[in-house]
């Protein structure tokens, strides 16, 4: 469905975009998932999207904020001569104790870093399932085989309905360890236009990994993901 009726939204105010362009014109970086080269015509601006599943939670960054979540950053996509309202977004959070222990978890909170992702991997597929997700295979997120860059991986769509109106949103989700700290990425598109959901993917996929965290990241952030900054 295309999102015509979005111009309605737009004007009320249920969406904002940023007016600060990301890092390089032609490129994405997301921190703890990756620089990616943005496909041509596709524009990540630095902001918030309030975006339709935050809405009734008060918002993009009170939703994550809420669930424990740090260090966040936020881009919202736009494209150049688009045939209609539809949008997109990226983000990023840092996930730890704090996310543990929102999501009823807290007992793992000395486990290593990547049994951690694990634990965090399994609740989000549920999450996903129990929201009514669309994907292939066994289950939403798949757990990648890299000893560099240990992962879960998954693509999904899902209908969300907003004042009697339906979306079908596609969703790239990165669950990624850098040996001590976990990120999860989001990205975001309108399920109906395949050529800008397909671009984004491919450009996930080909991401360029960030290096491994070191003893100076350690020193600045605490010495692992089992300390509450």
């Amino acid at each position: 469905m295309k999102r015509l009726s979005l111009a309605a939204c737009l004007a009320a105010g249920l969406f904002f975009f940023g007016c600060l362009e990301a890092s390089a014109a032609d490129k994405l970086i997301l921190s703890g998932i990756g620089t990616m080269e943005v496909p041509k015509g596709i524009t990540f601006s630095q902001g918030a999207q309030n975006a339709l599943p935050f809405v009734k939670e008060g918002g993009t960054k009170r939703f994550f904020i809420r669930k424990g979540m740090s260090k966040s950053e936020y881009y919202t996509m736009t494209w150049k001569n688009g045939p209609d309202f539809s949008y997109g977004w990226a983000m990023s959070h840092e996930t730890g104790i704090p996310f543990l222990q929102d999501i009823g978890e807290f007992r793992h909170k000395d486990d290593k870093p990547e049994d951690q992702m694990d634990i965090i991997a399994d609740w989000l597929n549920h999450q996903l399932i129990s929201q009514g997700a669309v994907y292939e295979g066994t289950a939403p997120l798949k757990k990648i085989k890299d000893s560099k860059h240990p992962r879960w991986e998954g693509f999904v769509t899902i209908k969300t309905t907003e004042q009697g109106i339906t979306y079908n949103e596609a969703y790239t989700i990165l669950l990624q360890c850098d040996g001590y700290f976990t990120t999860l990425g989001i990205f975001n598109t309108d399920g109906d236009r395949n050529d800008i959901t397909e671009a984004v993917k491919k450009m996930v996929m080909k991401r360029k990994f960030p290096q491994k965290a070191n003893l100076l990241d350690l020193s600045q952030r605490g010495t692992s993901l089992t300390e509450i900054e």
